[in-house]
């Protein structure tokens, strides 16, 4: 499976879900394949998808939250995932053992197979897409469609 089926299979399982990914290429490839009003896009936040995941989840805890990760952006956020069991939320993690985005280095191995976590296995090799929506249309998209979901 590549990364913008991974994308897809997630979006489709959760269709009702606010879901946050990770920046990078996750976040252009599901803004260009599996846009909807509920994606939130991290353009710059490194690392950060899921601590901004489970602030979402403990803000809103009626609203299913979803957070997809690629493998080095889940290293780079680990310490997060030590609150994963108390949120309730779904958190997945493309792996495909290379820091895609940066230039295909080899990822540090961590062991992602966490009991909170589902590791999707994915092919190496971008796939690529445009650039995703600009900050403030992100920001407003999503802003619109959480106060829509009172």
């Amino acid at each position: 499976m590549n990364r913008v089926e991974g994308i897809k299979e997630i979006v489709t399982r959760h269709p009702r879900a606010a879901i946050v990914f990770s920046n990078g290429l996750t976040s252009r490839e599901a803004s260009f394949a599996a846009d909807r009003p509920g994606n939130f896009y991290l353009l710059h936040g490194m690392g950060e998808a899921l601590s901004v995941g489970i602030g979402l989840k403990l803000a809103r805890p009626d609203l299913e939250v979803v957070v997809v990760d690629g493998d080095g952006n889940a290293a780079m956020g680990l310490a997060a995932s030590a609150l994963l069991p108390m949120t309730g939320l779904h958190y997945y993690v493309l792996d495909n053992d290379v820091y895609e985005t940066t230039g295909s280095q080899p990822a540090s191995r961590f062991n992602f197979k966490h009991a909170a976590m589902a590791v999707i296995e994915i092919e190496k090799g971008t796939i690529g897409a445009p650039l995703p929506p600009t900050p403030e249309k992100i920001k407003a998209d999503f802003l619109k469609w959480i106060n829509s979901n009172r």
